[in-house]
Protein backbone atom coordinates (compact mmCIF):
# COMPACT_ATOMS: atom_id res chain seq x y z
CA UNK A 1 0.00 0.00 0.00
CA UNK A 2 1.36 3.55 -1.00
CA UNK A 3 1.82 6.49 1.70
CA UNK A 4 -1.21 7.85 -0.41
CA UNK A 5 -3.67 5.24 0.36
CA UNK A 6 -3.30 4.50 3.55
CA UNK A 7 -3.16 8.76 4.16
CA UNK A 8 -5.89 9.20 2.15
CA UNK A 9 -8.22 6.24 3.36
CA UNK A 10 -7.51 7.38 7.44
CA UNK A 11 -8.38 11.09 6.19
CA UNK A 12 -11.58 10.38 5.17
CA UNK A 13 -12.62 7.94 7.68
CA UNK A 14 -11.21 10.37 10.54
CA UNK A 15 -13.43 13.51 9.11
CA UNK A 16 -16.17 11.38 7.67
CA UNK A 17 -15.61 12.77 4.44
CA UNK A 18 -17.66 10.17 2.27
CA UNK A 19 -20.53 8.12 3.10
CA UNK A 20 -22.07 5.06 1.97
CA UNK A 21 -24.42 5.67 -1.27
CA UNK A 22 -22.23 9.16 -2.26
CA UNK A 23 -22.52 9.90 -6.02
CA UNK A 24 -18.66 11.18 -6.40
CA UNK A 25 -18.21 14.01 -9.27
CA UNK A 26 -14.38 14.12 -9.49
CA UNK A 27 -13.45 16.91 -11.29
CA UNK A 28 -10.78 15.99 -13.59
CA UNK A 29 -8.12 18.77 -15.38
CA UNK A 30 -6.16 15.05 -16.48
CA UNK A 31 -3.00 16.48 -14.37
CA UNK A 32 -1.36 14.56 -11.89
CA UNK A 33 -3.10 15.68 -8.49
CA UNK A 34 -6.29 15.04 -10.44
CA UNK A 35 -5.31 12.26 -12.21
CA UNK A 36 -4.31 10.03 -9.19
CA UNK A 37 -8.11 11.40 -7.05
CA UNK A 38 -9.49 10.17 -10.02
CA UNK A 39 -7.21 6.75 -10.16
CA UNK A 40 -7.68 6.07 -6.16
CA UNK A 41 -11.86 6.72 -5.94
CA UNK A 42 -12.54 4.48 -8.93
CA UNK A 43 -10.20 1.75 -7.31
CA UNK A 44 -11.88 2.66 -3.69
CA UNK A 45 -15.59 3.09 -4.90
CA UNK A 46 -16.36 -0.38 -3.48
CA UNK A 47 -14.50 -0.56 -0.48
CA UNK A 48 -16.14 2.84 0.00
CA UNK A 49 -19.55 2.42 -1.66
CA UNK A 50 -19.54 5.37 -3.69
CA UNK A 51 -20.39 5.48 -7.32
CA UNK A 52 -17.36 7.59 -9.17
CA UNK A 53 -18.13 9.91 -12.17
CA UNK A 54 -15.46 12.58 -13.92
CA UNK A 55 -16.09 16.06 -14.73
CA UNK A 56 -13.74 18.21 -17.36
CA UNK A 57 -13.41 21.82 -18.59
CA UNK A 58 -11.38 22.72 -21.41
CA UNK A 59 -10.99 26.93 -21.22
CA UNK A 60 -9.48 26.75 -24.55
CA UNK A 61 -6.50 28.79 -23.57
CA UNK A 62 -3.68 26.36 -24.60
CA UNK A 63 -4.96 25.51 -27.97
CA UNK A 64 -4.42 21.40 -28.97
CA UNK A 65 -2.65 20.81 -25.47
CA UNK A 66 -5.84 21.65 -23.98
CA UNK A 67 -8.29 19.74 -26.48
CA UNK A 68 -6.08 16.78 -25.58
CA UNK A 69 -6.02 17.48 -21.92
CA UNK A 70 -10.25 16.56 -22.53
CA UNK A 71 -9.50 13.78 -24.81
CA UNK A 72 -7.39 12.09 -22.65
CA UNK A 73 -9.84 12.35 -19.57
CA UNK A 74 -12.77 11.12 -21.81
CA UNK A 75 -10.25 7.99 -22.82
CA UNK A 76 -9.40 6.84 -19.23
CA UNK A 77 -12.92 7.27 -18.16
CA UNK A 78 -14.36 5.24 -21.25
CA UNK A 79 -11.64 2.46 -21.03
CA UNK A 80 -13.04 2.16 -16.99
CA UNK A 81 -16.42 3.12 -17.69
CA UNK A 82 -16.16 6.04 -15.54
CA UNK A 83 -19.24 8.08 -16.27
CA UNK A 84 -17.59 11.41 -17.79
CA UNK A 85 -19.28 14.90 -18.20
CA UNK A 86 -16.92 17.46 -20.25
CA UNK A 87 -17.52 20.70 -22.29
CA UNK A 88 -15.07 23.48 -23.80
CA UNK A 89 -15.83 27.03 -22.60
CA UNK A 90 -14.40 29.87 -24.53
CA UNK A 91 -12.48 31.68 -21.96
CA UNK A 92 -10.80 33.98 -24.58
CA UNK A 93 -13.74 35.67 -25.74
CA UNK A 94 -15.57 35.77 -22.14
CA UNK A 95 -12.35 37.75 -21.29
CA UNK A 96 -12.35 40.03 -24.14
CA UNK A 97 -15.95 41.22 -23.11
CA UNK A 98 -15.33 41.46 -19.63
CA UNK A 99 -11.94 42.15 -19.08
CA UNK A 100 -11.28 40.35 -16.73
CA UNK A 101 -8.70 38.40 -14.08
CA UNK A 102 -8.02 35.28 -16.26
CA UNK A 103 -7.62 33.09 -12.97
CA UNK A 104 -10.99 34.44 -11.67
CA UNK A 105 -13.06 34.15 -14.63
CA UNK A 106 -11.73 30.34 -15.19
CA UNK A 107 -12.38 29.57 -11.97
CA UNK A 108 -15.81 31.02 -12.23
CA UNK A 109 -16.84 29.51 -15.53
CA UNK A 110 -15.44 26.19 -13.74
CA UNK A 111 -17.51 25.90 -10.99
CA UNK A 112 -20.63 27.03 -12.88
CA UNK A 113 -20.60 24.18 -15.11
CA UNK A 114 -19.29 21.55 -12.11
CA UNK A 115 -22.46 23.11 -10.30
CA UNK A 116 -24.62 22.42 -13.18
CA UNK A 117 -23.52 19.03 -13.76
CA UNK A 118 -23.49 18.15 -10.01
CA UNK A 119 -26.92 19.01 -9.66
CA UNK A 120 -28.07 17.38 -12.76
CA UNK A 121 -26.56 13.92 -12.04
CA UNK A 122 -27.53 14.29 -8.65
CA UNK A 123 -24.30 14.03 -7.16
CA UNK A 124 -23.71 14.62 -3.58
CA UNK A 125 -19.90 15.62 -3.31
CA UNK A 126 -17.78 17.11 -5.91
CA UNK A 127 -14.29 15.85 -5.28
CA UNK A 128 -11.36 18.27 -5.79
CA UNK A 129 -7.54 17.21 -5.56
CA UNK A 130 -5.92 19.91 -3.55
CA UNK A 131 -3.05 18.67 -1.59
CA UNK A 132 -1.04 19.76 1.58
CA UNK A 133 1.53 21.91 -0.94
CA UNK A 134 -1.21 23.55 -2.16
CA UNK A 135 -2.03 24.56 1.40
CA UNK A 136 1.41 25.63 2.27
CA UNK A 137 0.95 27.83 -0.79
CA UNK A 138 -2.57 29.06 0.22
CA UNK A 139 -0.93 30.03 3.71
CA UNK A 140 2.15 32.06 2.18
CA UNK A 141 -0.04 34.11 -0.49
CA UNK A 142 -2.80 34.47 2.37
CA UNK A 143 0.47 36.33 4.75
CA UNK A 144 1.31 38.01 1.32
CA UNK A 145 -2.15 39.80 0.73
CA UNK A 146 -2.56 40.85 4.20
CA UNK A 147 -5.89 38.30 4.68
CA UNK A 148 -7.39 37.90 8.17
CA UNK A 149 -8.95 34.84 9.62
CA UNK A 150 -10.66 33.46 6.80
CA UNK A 151 -7.37 33.70 4.72
CA UNK A 152 -5.66 32.01 7.42
CA UNK A 153 -7.48 29.40 7.72
CA UNK A 154 -6.26 27.80 4.29
CA UNK A 155 -8.04 25.21 2.04
CA UNK A 156 -11.43 23.88 4.19
CA UNK A 157 -11.09 20.28 3.43
CA UNK A 158 -15.06 20.58 3.20
CA UNK A 159 -17.78 23.46 2.13
CA UNK A 160 -21.37 23.31 1.09
CA UNK A 161 -21.91 23.25 -2.92
CA UNK A 162 -24.48 22.89 -5.02
CA UNK A 163 -26.78 20.48 -3.59
CA UNK A 164 -24.26 19.23 -1.52
CA UNK A 165 -20.74 19.19 -0.66
CA UNK A 166 -17.50 20.07 -2.21
CA UNK A 167 -14.47 17.70 0.03
CA UNK A 168 -10.91 17.58 -0.31
CA UNK A 169 -9.44 14.23 0.73
CA UNK A 170 -5.84 15.08 -0.56
CA UNK A 171 -5.29 17.47 2.05
CA UNK A 172 -3.52 14.96 3.97
CA UNK A 173 -0.58 14.12 1.36
CA UNK A 174 2.21 16.18 0.18
CA UNK A 175 2.68 16.36 -4.35
CA UNK A 176 5.52 13.47 -3.39
CA UNK A 177 2.97 11.03 -2.38
CA UNK A 178 0.68 11.66 -5.66
CA UNK A 179 3.87 11.13 -7.96
CA UNK A 180 5.05 8.26 -5.63
CA UNK A 181 1.10 6.76 -6.31
CA UNK A 182 0.94 7.57 -10.07
CA UNK A 183 4.79 5.54 -10.68
CA UNK A 184 3.24 2.59 -8.70
CA UNK A 185 0.38 2.02 -10.75
CA UNK A 186 2.50 3.07 -13.91
CA UNK A 187 -0.85 5.83 -14.01
CA UNK A 188 -0.19 8.87 -16.71
CA UNK A 189 -1.18 12.35 -16.38
CA UNK A 190 -0.46 15.10 -18.77
CA UNK A 191 1.64 18.40 -18.34
CA UNK A 192 -0.04 21.68 -18.26
CA UNK A 193 2.63 24.32 -19.78
CA UNK A 194 1.15 27.26 -17.61
CA UNK A 195 2.33 25.79 -14.40
CA UNK A 196 6.07 26.37 -14.97
CA UNK A 197 5.32 29.77 -15.93
CA UNK A 198 6.47 32.27 -12.93
CA UNK A 199 3.90 34.96 -14.05
CA UNK A 200 1.41 33.22 -11.36
CA UNK A 201 1.74 34.23 -7.46
CA UNK A 202 1.29 30.54 -6.64
CA UNK A 203 3.94 28.90 -8.74
CA UNK A 204 6.08 31.66 -6.91
CA UNK A 205 5.50 30.48 -4.24
CA UNK A 206 5.56 26.61 -5.39
CA UNK A 207 9.11 27.14 -7.90
CA UNK A 208 10.98 29.03 -5.08
CA UNK A 209 9.68 29.53 -1.84
CA UNK A 210 8.75 26.38 -0.60
CA UNK A 211 11.18 24.47 -1.67
CA UNK A 212 13.45 26.72 0.68
CA UNK A 213 10.73 26.36 3.45
CA UNK A 214 11.04 22.46 2.98
CA UNK A 215 14.87 22.72 2.98
CA UNK A 216 14.51 24.31 6.86
CA UNK A 217 11.87 21.88 7.59
CA UNK A 218 11.45 18.51 5.72
CA UNK A 219 7.59 17.98 7.36
CA UNK A 220 6.65 21.84 6.66
CA UNK A 221 3.60 20.17 4.86
CA UNK A 222 2.66 18.19 7.96
CA UNK A 223 3.23 21.31 9.92
CA UNK A 224 1.16 23.19 7.96
CA UNK A 225 -1.19 20.57 8.02
CA UNK A 226 -1.61 20.70 11.68
CA UNK A 227 -1.53 24.75 11.82
CA UNK A 228 -4.57 25.16 9.58
CA UNK A 229 -6.18 22.62 11.23
CA UNK A 230 -6.43 24.03 14.31
CA UNK A 231 -7.03 27.14 13.06
CA UNK A 232 -10.21 26.01 11.20
CA UNK A 233 -10.71 24.27 14.43
CA UNK A 234 -10.88 27.65 16.14
CA UNK A 235 -12.40 29.51 13.74
CA UNK A 236 -15.34 27.13 13.52
CA UNK A 237 -16.39 27.56 17.19
CA UNK A 238 -15.75 31.13 16.80
CA UNK A 239 -18.29 31.56 13.86
CA UNK A 240 -21.07 29.71 15.63
CA UNK A 241 -20.47 32.35 18.86
CA UNK A 242 -20.39 35.18 15.76
CA UNK A 243 -23.90 34.06 14.46
CA UNK A 244 -25.22 33.99 17.65
CA UNK A 245 -24.03 37.51 18.46
CA UNK A 246 -25.13 38.82 15.46
CA UNK A 247 -29.29 37.90 16.45
CA UNK A 248 -28.69 39.59 19.70
CA UNK A 249 -27.20 43.03 17.68
CA UNK A 250 -29.37 42.72 14.29
CA UNK A 251 -32.71 44.74 14.49
CA UNK A 252 -33.80 44.30 10.72
CA UNK A 253 -33.47 42.04 8.40
CA UNK A 254 -34.58 41.99 4.58
CA UNK A 255 -33.48 41.28 1.11
CA UNK A 256 -31.65 44.34 0.91
CA UNK A 257 -30.58 45.66 3.41
CA UNK A 258 -29.30 44.25 7.19
CA UNK A 259 -29.24 47.02 10.48
CA UNK A 260 -27.53 46.26 13.33
CA UNK A 261 -27.30 48.01 16.78
CA UNK A 262 -24.09 49.87 17.31
CA UNK A 263 -24.11 49.99 21.47
CA UNK A 264 -25.32 46.36 21.89
CA UNK A 265 -22.08 45.54 18.78
CA UNK A 266 -19.78 47.59 20.99
CA UNK A 267 -20.35 45.39 23.95
CA UNK A 268 -19.09 42.30 21.91
CA UNK A 269 -15.90 41.23 21.72
CA UNK A 270 -13.32 42.04 19.67
CA UNK A 271 -13.03 39.05 17.96
CA UNK A 272 -16.61 38.25 17.41
CA UNK A 273 -16.95 42.05 16.15
CA UNK A 274 -14.59 41.32 13.11
CA UNK A 275 -16.33 38.05 12.40
CA UNK A 276 -20.10 39.76 12.72
CA UNK A 277 -18.64 42.36 10.49
CA UNK A 278 -17.34 39.28 8.32
CA UNK A 279 -20.94 37.60 8.43
CA UNK A 280 -22.41 40.71 7.37
CA UNK A 281 -20.31 41.20 4.54
CA UNK A 282 -20.52 37.21 3.66
CA UNK A 283 -24.38 39.11 2.86
CA UNK A 284 -23.13 41.48 0.36
CA UNK A 285 -20.27 39.10 -1.03
CA UNK A 286 -19.97 35.66 -2.28
CA UNK A 287 -16.51 36.79 -3.42
CA UNK A 288 -14.01 34.71 -1.26
CA UNK A 289 -11.35 37.49 -2.17
CA UNK A 290 -13.34 40.02 -1.25
CA UNK A 291 -14.16 38.98 2.18
CA UNK A 292 -10.54 38.20 2.57
CA UNK A 293 -10.00 42.05 2.21
CA UNK A 294 -8.56 43.53 5.63
CA UNK A 295 -9.26 46.96 4.43
CA UNK A 296 -12.96 46.49 3.74
CA UNK A 297 -14.05 44.75 7.14
CA UNK A 298 -11.37 47.25 9.32
CA UNK A 299 -12.87 49.98 7.36
CA UNK A 300 -16.94 49.12 8.91
CA UNK A 301 -14.76 48.21 12.20
CA UNK A 302 -13.69 52.09 12.36
CA UNK A 303 -17.39 53.36 11.34
CA UNK A 304 -18.62 51.83 14.36
CA UNK A 305 -16.71 52.67 17.11
CA UNK A 306 -18.89 55.64 17.71
CA UNK A 307 -22.11 56.27 17.62
CA UNK A 308 -22.01 60.15 17.33
CA UNK A 309 -23.79 61.77 14.21
CA UNK A 310 -23.90 60.30 10.63
CA UNK A 311 -21.33 58.77 8.36
CA UNK A 312 -21.43 56.76 5.08
CA UNK A 313 -18.61 54.15 3.76
CA UNK A 314 -19.07 53.31 -0.10
CA UNK A 315 -18.13 49.79 -0.32
CA UNK A 316 -17.47 47.75 -3.73
CA UNK A 317 -20.13 46.60 -6.27
CA UNK A 318 -22.48 50.03 -4.76
CA UNK A 319 -22.78 48.65 -1.59
CA UNK A 320 -23.19 50.95 1.39
CA UNK A 321 -22.27 51.27 5.09
CA UNK A 322 -24.05 53.84 6.68
CA UNK A 323 -23.59 54.37 10.31
CA UNK A 324 -26.85 56.38 11.24
CA UNK A 325 -26.59 57.33 15.30
CA UNK A 326 -26.68 53.89 17.15
CA UNK A 327 -27.34 51.85 13.97
CA UNK A 328 -25.22 50.44 11.35
CA UNK A 329 -26.55 50.05 8.04
CA UNK A 330 -25.77 47.21 5.16
CA UNK A 331 -27.10 48.07 2.19
CA UNK A 332 -26.84 46.38 -1.48
CA UNK A 333 -26.57 48.40 -4.48
CA UNK A 334 -29.57 50.84 -5.22
CA UNK A 335 -30.36 53.05 -8.00
CA UNK A 336 -29.72 56.76 -7.46
CA UNK A 337 -32.04 57.33 -10.39
CA UNK A 338 -35.57 58.56 -9.39
CA UNK A 339 -38.32 56.07 -9.39
CA UNK A 340 -39.87 56.10 -12.80
CA UNK A 341 -43.45 58.39 -12.33
CA UNK A 342 -46.43 56.27 -12.85
CA UNK A 343 -50.12 56.31 -11.79
CA UNK A 344 -51.17 54.11 -8.56
CA UNK A 345 -53.72 51.82 -9.20
CA UNK A 346 -56.93 51.27 -7.19
CA UNK A 347 -57.45 47.34 -6.16
CA UNK A 348 -54.13 45.46 -5.51
CA UNK A 349 -50.54 45.90 -3.62
CA UNK A 350 -47.98 48.05 -5.48
CA UNK A 351 -44.52 47.26 -4.47
CA UNK A 352 -42.38 50.41 -3.61
CA UNK A 353 -38.93 51.23 -2.89
CA UNK A 354 -37.00 50.63 0.06
CA UNK A 355 -39.24 47.21 1.06
CA UNK A 356 -42.83 49.14 1.19
CA UNK A 357 -45.73 48.07 -0.75
CA UNK A 358 -48.79 50.40 -0.36
CA UNK A 359 -52.95 49.63 -1.37
CA UNK A 360 -55.28 51.46 -2.41
CA UNK A 361 -59.14 50.75 -2.73
CA UNK A 362 -62.86 51.72 -1.73
CA UNK A 363 -63.52 51.04 2.13
CA UNK A 364 -66.46 49.03 1.19
CA UNK A 365 -64.15 46.99 -0.85
CA UNK A 366 -62.62 43.31 0.16
CA UNK A 367 -59.56 44.92 1.99
CA UNK A 368 -56.53 42.20 1.30
CA UNK A 369 -56.06 39.49 3.93
CA UNK A 370 -51.89 39.31 2.96
CA UNK A 371 -51.41 42.17 5.94
CA UNK A 372 -48.37 42.07 8.22
CA UNK A 373 -48.34 43.57 11.76
CA UNK A 374 -46.35 46.00 10.50
CA UNK A 375 -49.29 47.42 8.01
CA UNK A 376 -51.13 50.85 8.70
CA UNK A 377 -53.96 51.95 7.74
CA UNK A 378 -54.96 55.61 7.04
CA UNK A 379 -58.94 57.08 5.33
CA UNK A 380 -59.19 59.92 3.06
CA UNK A 381 -62.03 61.36 1.16
CA UNK A 382 -60.42 60.90 -2.12
CA UNK A 383 -62.69 63.71 -3.89
CA UNK A 384 -60.61 65.95 -1.60
CA UNK A 385 -57.54 66.24 -4.32
CA UNK A 386 -56.95 65.49 -8.06
CA UNK A 387 -56.76 62.02 -9.49
CA UNK A 388 -55.55 59.70 -10.51
CA UNK A 389 -52.81 59.61 -7.99
CA UNK A 390 -49.03 59.25 -9.22
CA UNK A 391 -45.96 57.80 -7.55
CA UNK A 392 -42.28 59.54 -8.26
CA UNK A 393 -39.18 60.32 -6.50
CA UNK A 394 -38.33 63.30 -4.67
CA UNK A 395 -38.05 66.73 -6.45
CA UNK A 396 -36.28 69.87 -5.06
CA UNK A 397 -38.78 72.14 -3.32
CA UNK A 398 -41.57 69.10 -2.61
CA UNK A 399 -43.41 69.70 0.70
CA UNK A 400 -45.96 68.37 2.46
CA UNK A 401 -48.93 69.43 5.09
CA UNK A 402 -48.12 66.62 7.56
CA UNK A 403 -51.20 65.07 9.61
CA UNK A 404 -51.46 66.69 13.00
CA UNK A 405 -49.92 69.55 11.82
CA UNK A 406 -50.68 73.14 11.16
CA UNK A 407 -47.31 73.69 8.84
CA UNK A 408 -45.88 72.51 5.65
CA UNK A 409 -42.83 70.42 6.11
CA UNK A 410 -40.10 70.61 3.34
CA UNK A 411 -39.62 66.67 2.06
CA UNK A 412 -35.96 67.05 2.31
CA UNK A 413 -36.04 68.14 6.29
CA UNK A 414 -38.71 65.53 6.95
CA UNK A 415 -35.96 62.89 5.71
CA UNK A 416 -33.75 64.48 8.39
CA UNK A 417 -36.20 64.23 11.26
CA UNK A 418 -36.73 60.31 10.53
CA UNK A 419 -33.07 60.10 10.35
CA UNK A 420 -33.62 58.74 6.76
CA UNK A 421 -30.05 57.88 5.79
CA UNK A 422 -28.64 59.41 2.63
CA UNK A 423 -28.25 56.83 0.59
CA UNK A 424 -32.24 56.24 0.86
CA UNK A 425 -33.45 59.43 0.42
CA UNK A 426 -32.91 59.51 -3.42
CA UNK A 427 -34.83 56.30 -4.63
CA UNK A 428 -37.51 57.03 -1.28
CA UNK A 429 -41.12 56.91 -3.29
CA UNK A 430 -43.58 60.18 -3.21
CA UNK A 431 -47.17 59.71 -3.78
CA UNK A 432 -48.73 62.93 -5.53
CA UNK A 433 -51.67 63.97 -6.97
CA UNK A 434 -52.67 64.68 -10.18
CA UNK A 435 -51.93 68.80 -9.62
CA UNK A 436 -48.27 67.34 -8.28
CA UNK A 437 -49.41 67.96 -4.46
CA UNK A 438 -47.47 65.59 -2.13
CA UNK A 439 -49.95 63.86 -0.06
CA UNK A 440 -47.91 61.04 1.03
CA UNK A 441 -43.72 59.72 1.84
CA UNK A 442 -45.06 55.94 2.07
CA UNK A 443 -43.16 54.04 4.57
CA UNK A 444 -42.37 58.15 6.92
CA UNK A 445 -45.70 60.06 7.25
CA UNK A 446 -48.92 61.36 5.37
CA UNK A 447 -50.78 64.56 4.61
CA UNK A 448 -53.15 65.99 6.64
CA UNK A 449 -55.99 64.66 4.28
CA UNK A 450 -55.73 61.46 6.05
CA UNK A 451 -57.28 60.46 8.89
CA UNK A 452 -55.71 57.28 10.94
CA UNK A 453 -59.71 56.66 11.80
CA UNK A 454 -62.49 56.33 9.07
CA UNK A 455 -64.76 59.28 9.30
CA UNK A 456 -68.15 59.77 7.39
CA UNK A 457 -66.84 61.47 4.15
CA UNK A 458 -63.65 58.77 4.07
CA UNK A 459 -64.35 56.58 0.80
CA UNK A 460 -60.66 55.23 0.06
CA UNK A 461 -58.17 53.10 2.18
CA UNK A 462 -54.29 53.37 2.37
CA UNK A 463 -52.61 50.79 3.68
CA UNK A 464 -49.18 50.98 3.28
CA UNK A 465 -47.01 47.64 4.79
CA UNK A 466 -43.69 46.98 5.99
CA UNK A 467 -42.90 50.02 7.57
CA UNK A 468 -45.13 51.74 9.68
CA UNK A 469 -45.76 55.42 8.71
Amino acid sequence: MTKLEQKVSEYIQQYRLCHVGDRLLVACSAGADSMALLHYLHHQQEKLGVSVAAVHVNHMLRGEDAAGDRHYVESFCRERGIPVYATDIPIPSILEAEQGNMQAVCRRERYTYFEQVMTETNSSKLVVAHHADDQIETVLMALIRGSHDIGMQGILRRRPFANGELIRPFLSITREDILEYLQAYNQDYREDSSNKKDSYTRNRMRHHVVPLLRNENPKIAEAVMHYTEKVQADEELLQSLAKEALQDVLIEKQSDLWKININTFQNQPLALQRRIILLLLNYLYKDTIMLQSYTLWNSILKLVRTTTGNATIDLPKGAKAIRQYDELILMKKVSTSHPTSKILPFGHWIELPNRLRLYIGKVDDKIPSDISSQAKSYFVNATCFALPLHIRGRMDGDRIQLLGANIQKRISRLFIDEKVPMALREIWPIVVTNDNEVIAVPGLRVSSYFSNSKRLTDDTIFIVDQQTL
